[in-house]
């Protein structure tokens, strides 16, 4: 039998847990050394390969290459200021720097940055689409989206969306692109745009909770963490409307699912919530300070 592992980064506290999705309990913590010893970590963004892991770090500026099957650092290379998350792309690593303002590309073979391509300010999560080749980066200073064309390593467009977006995803047929317009600060409620790749317009918004921060989308459902206000949205994203939502408590951050359940994790009271989509019911562990990335293997 295969077993599922999610991977979830500890902002605070400089490692990455293993979590046994199928008992759900953490098996392993990995931990994380900066180069600097004056400087922590602050893993917030994951992704992986076939053989590593890498977490872009927020307080150290770096990311960290962590070899899968030993689960142990191997690497830690200075990217640039303010590492918020990174996706891999064949040899590469495409990681958003907060405070460049840019998507920078990171050579696994080579091991340094080869390439730099600007996109908005403030740039907060990046997401891949592998079978259309591109690349969506959700900028929340400016108020927009970035596309970028990673095969050719282009840019592509930006384009204007609602307050703060955190998330921007690829829906499963690559068509449309789901968008979470934050408003974090303000007494209003957040919303998920739906936007056309046909002619970059927004067709429609859906109300969720407040300050949704992160999304996880399948053929048919969204499904969103609204960091405001504890609780989990539920979108028919084929009829634009939410379907119901959930209390989980806490400050929901990164969201995810496998198999029936929603992984999401509690930054507020340090937990990793298991959450049946059907039933409802709510599992907790405790896990790392700040949980934030997450990744299935």
């Amino acid at each position: 039998m295969v077993l599922g592992y999610l991977y979830v980064c500890s902002t605070s506290s400089d490692f990455v847990s293993k979590v046994n999705l199928d008992n759900f309990h953490e098996e392993k913590k990995i931990h994380l050394k900066s180069d600097d010893i004056i400087y922590r970590v602050g893993p917030q963004g994951i992704c992986m390969d076939d053989n590593k892991i890498i977490t872009a770090n927020r307080y150290n500026n770096a990311i960290t290459i962590i070899d899968k099957k030993n689960e142990v650092q191997e690497e830690s290379y200075y990217i640039g200021e303010c590492c918020n998350d990174a996706v891999v792309y064949g040899s590469n690593v495409y990681i958003i720097c907060g405070d460049l303002n840019s998507v920078l590309i990171f050579d696994l073979k080579l091991k340094r940055v080869v390439e730099r391509i600007p996109c908005g300010s403030l740039p907060y999560s990046i997401s891949l689409n592998k079978e259309r080749k591109l690349l969506l980066v959700a900028n929340m200073k400016d108020d927009s989206i970035t596309l970028i064309d990673c095969e050719n390593r282009e840019y592509i467009k930006n384009v204007r969306v609602g307050c703060y977006p955190t998330k921007a995803v690829f829906t499963v047929d690559g068509k449309h692109v789901l968008i979470c317009e934050s408003n974090i600060g303000s007494e209003f409620k957040g919303s998920i745009a739906i936007l056309s790749l046909k002619n970059y317009k927004i067709i429609n918004r859906v109300i969720v909770g407040n300050s949704p921060i992160d999304i996880y989308c399948n053929s048919r459902y969204g499904f969103v963490s609204n960091f405001g206000d504890g609780t989990i949205s539920i979108l028919d994203i084929n009829n634009y409307k939410e379907k119901k939502r959930i209390i989980v408590g806490g400050m929901p951050r990164n969201i995810i699912k496998y198999k029936d359940n929603l992984y999401v994790g509690d930054n507020y009271n340090n937990l990793l919530i298991k959450l049946n989509i059907e039933s409802e019911s709510k599992e907790y562990i405790p896990i790392g300070g700040e949980p934030t990335g997450m990744i299935v293997n």
